[in-house]
């Protein structure tokens, strides 16, 4: 198993840098001889406040409530470039955006001298960057990592012989504080009040000093060393170590900042005091514990190594990277989201623009969710913790907008949200519907805590997290529903996420019944008369496969309605030359190859209907859209493609992948950067991510009620193992497989059941042939391959 990314060179810009991160802090490392230079991100370092869209975007419920009978009325006439333009009306401010924190630079010896045997690598397995030069002949090593159990940056020193060290601390932030002495140092900071994202270049950042306008915050690192101090640094060292910790007054999602920036300082004075306290050494084997035990749960082999640096891999198109990449992107999971902490951005934890792109901030019509499509399947679950903490923040304070905009019950969130819980539409009334006006993005964000549940979560999970959130956004999908002529529900205004139909042989955004609504809401449907039946809160539904999670049964008004509603709603239309229609009525693209393939959403991530009509259209629509596109959009294609069980059109996607992308790429070409950080482009980690999703797929799949084994490996992986994927209901899959006679099948097959409860068994298949595996003791049990 390959667990490192290497370079013979320095990094020249950002993307070249190597990522490192706790959930909390991160770093980009640039390994430069002489002058290093880490980036420092802290995931709460957002602008604004939740005062914010209070300011920005309050609609008056009246003029929403014309606006949207308007939209509906033109809809109906149809007009639907009328309703697009009301529908503008709705539209409030803008969401805030995720900063860099800060930099520190430290020199040690004299920069610009001759570099020799230069390494730089990033170790996978332990969360560490290492770089390693001679520099005029002295050896000098730095070794940095950022550790989960401790929640600080560690940054250790080594040279062969003394050098003259000096640190500095900076940032792109207000500065009104701050100092730095022989012993290390510290900065105060301050956030601004209002950083509107790039696609508004008429407004300006706003840096108000009211305490409850905007976030402040603290770096403070010690230094100790085998040298003599000097202000600001230190000279005849040949041992350093360096720890830094950050604080902020974010007080919660949602919730307004507490406290001073002197606070956060005295905060991160502790936290650096008890790490040293403790000893470096101590700080390394902590650190490393704590990272495998995430880490090591999941392992993919594909036999193929390389000793070459990874741009020369990437550059070549060595096909090896394909699983290199899956254990990054693992890396990655547990270095951008942990508990107590904020969700994974567009960017993950690392960002270093003030003015990001989409305020690297969550867009929920696609790229938050592929954020976690992978954590279930590969042994993450914990990395969802925040995400869960932001869906309960944002029932809380959508529950104002679907009552203002849409006199609904429930809550909604549209297509960006941030630190503050936003949920109203964004864009000025000047933005295109078809992005700015997207009611689903609580419908579809909330499944993923109903995936949580299926994966085997906790019972107090399902009933104190999951249900009320789906419970909460059901209310609203119901209200949202319009019952047509012929007695079936749609919706109305419907888009589909910044995709455009043809009327009238002009473009427009706002529809009926687009099948992405559809799809979702019939989906959300599902779960919640699910998860009702596990909490005994529907007389009808029975708990699926085990016992009730809940002692008593009572009748819920919406789940009844729910399950009175289900019914009625209809499946994805096949609409002209065989493809999935996306609107209602089939109206013609207005963007033939969009990025998106939204109207896809029931086949991954959704539960995949056995019906071979309905497969052979999606397969159809996806070769209608085209391979190439955003590396999103490529990552959703290979987990859509894995779903459909086409290992061909895998293969054709993967060298999509896999190739390399330069910093001044634009257009929608996805790819690599040098530090395998995936382009949209520009940057989003949410390729990296999905790409894990999308392999887990290949390999695995259980949301039809079995176990599937390797129902898409391409055939450029003729042989292979993994180790601790993880199918529904809890289930740990080992898997070895090889190619026989063109044909490839499993060779080793090992099952456990994480949280064995009552009787326990498994269908595990392969190929169309099955097999029932008896899991209640909660052993490791081997499967026989030749009984599949």
């Amino acid at each position: 198993m390959e667990n490192l990314l290497w370079s013979e060179t320095p990094a020249a810009r950002w993307l070249e840098a190597y990522p490192l991160g706790n959930g909390r802090l991160g770093a980009m490392v640039h390994g430069t001889p002489g002058r290093e230079h880490l980036q420092i991100n802290d995931g709460t370092a957002w602008s604004g406040s939740p005062l914010n869209e209070a300011a920005n975007s309050r609609i008056d419920p009246a003029a929403a409530a014309s606006a949207l009978d308007d939209a509906r009325a033109a809809i109906s006439r149809g007009e639907p470039s009328a309703a697009d333009q009301r529908l503008r009306d709705l539209q409030g401010g803008w969401s805030q955006a995720y900063l860099p924190f800060a930099d520190l630079h430290l020199t040690a010896g004299e920069s610009g001298g001759v570099v020799e045997a230069y390494r730089r690598e990033l170790d996978l397995s332990t969360a560490t960057c290492r770089v390693a030069y001679r520099l005029d002949g002295v050896e000098t090593a730095w070794n940095s990592f950022v550790s989960r159990a401790d929640g600080v940056l560690v940054l250790r020193l080594t040279a062969r012989q003394p050098v003259g060290v000096r640190w500095e601390i900076t940032s792109p932030l207000f500065v009104y504080g701050g100092e730095v002495d022989e012993s290390g140092g510290s900065l105060l900071v301050r956030l601004p009040s209002d950083m509107p994202p790039p696609h508004e270049p008429d407004l300006s950042p706003v840096w108000d000093a009211d305490p409850a306008a905007a976030v402040r915050g603290a770096v403070v690192l010690r230094v100790s060393h085998d040298g003599r101090a000097v202000a600001g640094g230190a000279d005849g060292v040949r041992h350093l170590d360096l720890v830094l910790a950050t604080e902020t007054s974010f007080a919660g999602i949602g919730a307004p900042p507490e406290g001073s920036a002197e606070q956060a300082r005295q905060r991160a004075v502790a936290r650096v005091s008890r790490a040293l306290a403790r000893g470096v050494d101590a700080l390394v084997t902590r650190h490393e514990q704590a990272h495998a035990e995430l880490f090591d749960r999941v392992t993919l082999d594909l036999g193929s190594t390389s000793d070459r640096p990874t741009g020369a891999r990437l550059r070549d198109g060595d096909p090896g990277l394909a699983a290199l990449l899956f254990t990054y992107g693992r890396y990655l999971a547990i270095c951008s989201s942990a508990a107590g902490g904020l969700p994974s951005t567009l960017q993950g934890l690392w960002n270093n623009e003030m003015r990001p792109p989409w305020s690297s901030n969550y867009t929920i019509n696609i790229n938050t969710q592929m954020n976690y499509w992978a954590a279930e399947t590969t042994d993450l679950a914990e990395t969802v913790a925040p995400l869960a903490d932001l869906l309960d923040a944002l029932a809380r304070a959508g529950a104002a907008t679907a009552r203002d905009l849409y006199r609904a019950r429930g809550w909604v969130a549209h297509h960006n949200t941030d630190a503050w819980a936003f949920t109203a539409p964004v864009g000025r009334g000047r933005a295109d519907p078809s992005w700015a006006f997207w009611p689903m993005g609580g419908v579809w964000l909330s499944r993923l805590l109903h995936e949580h549940v299926r994966f085997g979560a906790s019972a107090e999970f399902a009933r104190e997290r999951a249900w009320p959130v789906l419970r909460g956004t059901a209310a609203f999908a119901l209200d949202w529903l319009r019952r047509l002529p012929d007695g079936s529900m749609g919706t109305s205004p419907s888009t589909s996420p910044e995709n455009h139909f043809l009327a009238g042989g002009r473009p427009a955004a706002a529809g009926e019944s687009s099948t992405m609504d559809l799809a979702l809401i019939a989906g959300l449907f599902d779960a919640l008369t699910s998860l009702a039946g596990r909490l005994d809160r529907d007389d009808q539904a029975a708990s699926p496969g085990g016992a009730a999670l809940s002692a008593r049964r009572s009748d819920d008004p919406v789940v009844s309605s729910v399950r009175e509603v289900r019914p009625l709603i209809p499946g994805p239309p096949v609409g002209a030359g065989g493809l999935i229609a996306e609107w209602a009525g089939d109206p013609p693209p207005g963007e033939p190859g969009h990025r998106h393939v939204s109207h896809l959403v029931w086949v991954y991530p959704g539960d995949t209907p056995a019906d071979p009509a309905l497969l052979e259209a999606a397969s159809r629509s996806l070769d209608d859209r085209g391979d190439d596109s955003t590396g999103w959009s490529l990552a959703w294609k290979l987990a859509l493609r894995a779903r459909l069980r086409q290992p061909a059109h895998v293969s054709r996607l993967l060298p999509l992948m896999l190739r390399p992308a330069t910093a001044d790429q634009t257009g929608e070409r996805g790819g690599l950067y040098p530090n395998l950080l995936a382009a949209h482009p520009p940057y989003q980690i949410d390729a990296n991510l999905g790409y894990v999703a999308a392999v887990a797929e290949m390999l695995l799949q259980s949301h039809d009620g079995a176990i599937d084994l390797l129902p898409a490996v391409p055939p450029d992986w003729p042989s292979g193992r993994v180790t601790g994927l993880v199918a529904r209901p809890g289930v740990s899959v080992d898997l070895t497989w090889s190619t026989r006679d063109g044909r490839i099948g499993p060779t080793a097959i090992a099952l456990r059941a994480r949280r064995p409860s009552g009787r326990t068994t498994v269908t595990v298949t392969f190929a169309g042939r099955r097999t029932t595996v008896d899991l209640t003791a909660g052993d490791r049990v081997e499967v026989d391959p030749s009984t599949l």
